[in-house]
This record gives C-alpha cells, structure tokens and sequence, in this order.
C-alpha cells in the first residue's frame, strides 16, 4: 500500500512538475488543470446520457481546450499565456452556461463560485482583486438582465423536473469536491513550504552559530598576534638593543644571550602553532596518515626540547618502545609530541622531572607526558582545550596562552585520536594522547613468533 501511494505522488509530481523547476502558481495551474480535465471526462457521458446536446458538446470543447493550456503550461511552460487563456474561456463559458442552462434556476452560479477559487489557487496574489471584481460584475449584469427581461431566459431547456434535480446535485458536488481537493492541495503546499522555510531559519541559525564562533577564534587570534606575540618579539628587539648599543660584561652577554635564545625558540614555537592552527581553520584538510614509529618521533622532538629542560634543570626519561608503530600524520605527530613535552617543562620547576611513555590498549597506543609540577588550576580545567582559556606562565616565567593544547586536540582528531589529561593541583599533570595502532605492530608479532 506504501508502495502504491509512493507511486501514485510520483506520477502526480511527474505530471504537475518539479517544485525545483515549476513555481507554486504554475504546479497549482498543472494541479488544477488535471483535476478539470477528469471531472471534464466524467462529465461528459454522463450529460449525453441527460440529453443535454448543447452541455456535452460544450464539455468536448473545454476538454480539448483544458488539454491544450495544460500542454502550454506543463511542457512549453507558458503558464501566464495559459493562465489566461483559461480565464477568458471560463467567463465565456460562464456566461454560456448561465444563457443556456435556465439561468438563476440552473447551476451557473455555483459554477462561477467554483471558477473563483480555482483562480485564486493558482494565480499570483497581485490579481486576485481583478478576479473578484469580474465575479462580482458579472453575475450581477447578468442576473439584472434575466429579472428586467424574464424572457431572456427560458426554463424549457430541462426535459423534466428530475433532469434539472440531477443536473444542479452534480454541479454542486463537483463545486464541492472542487472546493476541497483545492484547500486540501493549497494546505499541504503551505505546509510544505512552511516546513521548507523552518529547515531553512535551522540552516540559518546553524549558520550564525559558526559564524560567531568563527569571530570569537579570529578575534581571539588577532589578539594573540596583537598582544602575546608582540610582548616577546618587542622583548627579542629590546635584548638586541642592549646587545649592540652597550658594552656588556661577558657575563651579561652569555646571560642576555641565553634568555634572547629562550625568547627565540619560544616566539618560534609559538609562530609555529599560530600558523598551523591558522591553516586548520581555514581547510581543516591535508591530513597525509601513514605508519610512523613514535619512538623516533619522541627522539626527534627531545632532541631539541632537552636543551631548554636542561637549562631548567629538569630531568626528561623516555620510556617509550623503539618496536610501536602508529598510523598518524608525520608533521602533526611531531608537533603534538612537541607542544606536550614543551608543556611539561614549562610547568615543572628546577629540579623536576618529566617521564614519557606509552601504554597498549586495544587497537590504540596512548603516548603519556607525566611531570611533578604546578598542575592545573580546577577553575581552568573544563575550558583547557578551548580558545576560552587566560594566558599562563610557567615556572619561569614562560608565557603559554593555552593555544597549543587546542591545537593537539584539533590535531589529534584529524588523526582519529583523543586527548586527555589528569592533573592535581601542586603535584603534577599527566596528559594521554592517543593514536591508531599500526598494522605494523601485529606483522612484527607474526614475525617474532
């Protein structure tokens, strides 16, 4: 039964058109087009076997006439053209009928109240005024001439009373039956273009919501690189100042050497992060995942991150498994890898420690960067990987303005990972990165057995 409606709309929307391609007016004028066509049909046996010659004959004509301005409108879609042509044939027929068929005692009139309400269902709203003033005009011309000229008219055109009783009950329950099937189709098309336009202000909404998030990150950007990337390279100009403008003990010079190449590194760092995450809100593409072994990735990030723990006197211990391998992006790897041991050593003061390593859980590797340093705050913890978070400094004084951990969550979700983390307050922060396990690891088990 589902099957069979679903059909029967197909072919109705075949018939009438694509609401894509047909404007409501014209679907309402193809809609009503067909339905006057098959009442035409059933019309016309059944007034030949009334005897009614001049009826029939004029139901023929309409029929083929109905045909042709739905072939005009449907397929060589010149609606206004067929539009009124239909008029202009339906007052004349109006007219006719209202003549021939006994006048005020025939059903003339209840057909030009049905003619008004097919007009109104598919014509624009700027020519309802003409049509009504036409069927308010007309019927009373003509039912002012039938009473100051009774004889105009003649009640001889019925053969007998039972002919007149069938004849007016037909008009009426097409008039009726008209009448709703077009409420019903103008209701369902309001519905329909009043769900289509809820859907659209949801889109809207949708839409308005992203864009203001999108002005908070920019906004929030702009002040990054207004405010605290300005403070470190106006401190990297000043350091320089001082350097080429004064004579300077060599101590002083290894001491402003020293805090001009931490200054370096850590405005490099923060460019670094700035742009990437600048790229990914601009495309959020270019994730290249391939088999990366994170114990190499680990090696090359300390590298270089050992240097600024040394200087802080931080200890660094690598757990982590030469033999694990991942499937990740290569250069979002390492600067996730980056952004979290560079964190550990921020936060942690002389002395510390930070451990790396790696846990297996199912199909995922979590890679841990645990350190013994200030932790988080609670108050910041549930906004720590938002754009929302206040500018931090570390033991040394080290300037973060929360952008890099966003960015590894960003990041670690492009990868099809998640990022974590379990801090207490004054004894240290651990943070869990996790990634897809590679292939790799279950061919070298293969092996190795």
């Amino acid at each position: 039964m589902h099957k069979l409606v679903r059909k029967l709309a197909d072919i109705w929307e075949e018939l009438v058109g694509d609401p894509a391609s047909f404007s409501l007016e014209n679907r309402a004028f193809n809609s009503i087009s067909v339905v006057t066509m098959v009442l035409l049909v059933v019309l016309l046996p059944f007034n030949m076997w009334l005897g009614l010659t001049a009826v029939w004959i004029m139901v023929a004509t309409l029929l083929v006439l109905q045909a042709f301005f739905f072939y005009l409108s449907r397929y060589r879609r010149i609606y206004y053209a067929s539009m009124l042509a239909y008029v202009i044939v339906s007052y004349i027929t109006l007219t006719a009928t209202f003549y021939l068929n006994s006048g005020s005692h025939g059903p003339a009139l209840l057909l030009f109240f049905l003619t008004f309400n097919l007009l109104i269902a598919f014509s624009p709203r700027s020519q309802h005024w003409i049509w009504a003033l036409l069927h308010l005009l007309l019927p009373v011309i003509l039912l002012t001439k039938e009473y100051l000229h009774p004889g105009w008219i003649t009640d001889s055109y019925y053969k007998n009373a039972s002919n007149r009783y069938i004849d007016i009950l037909s008009s009426y329950i097409v008039t009726l039956t008209c009448i709703y099937l077009i409420t019903n189709y103008l209701r369902k098309n309001y519905e329909r273009e009043k769900q289509n336009a809820e859907v659209r202000a949801d889109k809207i909404d949708i839409q308005n919501i992203n864009l203001e998030q999108l002005n908070q990150k920019k906004d929030k950007l702009f002040s990054i690189i207004a405010h605290d990337l300005q403070s470190p390279l106006n401190s990297i100009i000043t350091t320089l100042h001082l350097i080429a403008e004064y004579e300077l003990e060599e101590e002083e010079k290894k001491m402003l050497g020293d805090e001009l190449l931490t200054l370096t590194k850590n405005t490099s760092n923060l460019l670094t992060n700035l742009l990437t995450w600048s790229k990914l809100q601009m495309d959020g593409k270019g994730v290249r995942l391939s088999q990366e072994n994170i114990y190499e990735a680990v090696e090359r990030v300390l590298s270089i991150q050992r240097m600024l723990a040394d200087k802080k006197s931080v200890t660094v211990i690598s757990r982590v498994d030469p033999n694990i391998f991942i499937t990740a992006d290569h250069n979002m790897l390492e600067l996730v890898i980056r952004n979290l041991i560079n964190n550990a050593i921020k936060f942690t003061p002389s002395g510390g420690q930070v451990e790396i390593d790696l846990r297996i859980k199912n199909d995922t590797c979590q890679l841990m960067v645990a350190d013994n340093g200030i932790g988080i705050d609670p108050s910041q913890q549930e906004e720590l990987f938002s754009l929302k978070t206040q500018s931090t400094f570390g033991t040394n004084n080290e300037k973060g303005i929360g952008l890099g951990l966003v960015l590894c969550k960003e990041l670690l979700t492009l990868q099809h990972g998640e990022l974590w983390f379990e801090s207490v307050p004054g004894k240290g922060t651990t943070f869990y990165a996790s990634f897809p396990l590679s292939q790799a690891n279950s061919s070298d088990k293969k092996l190795s057995a």
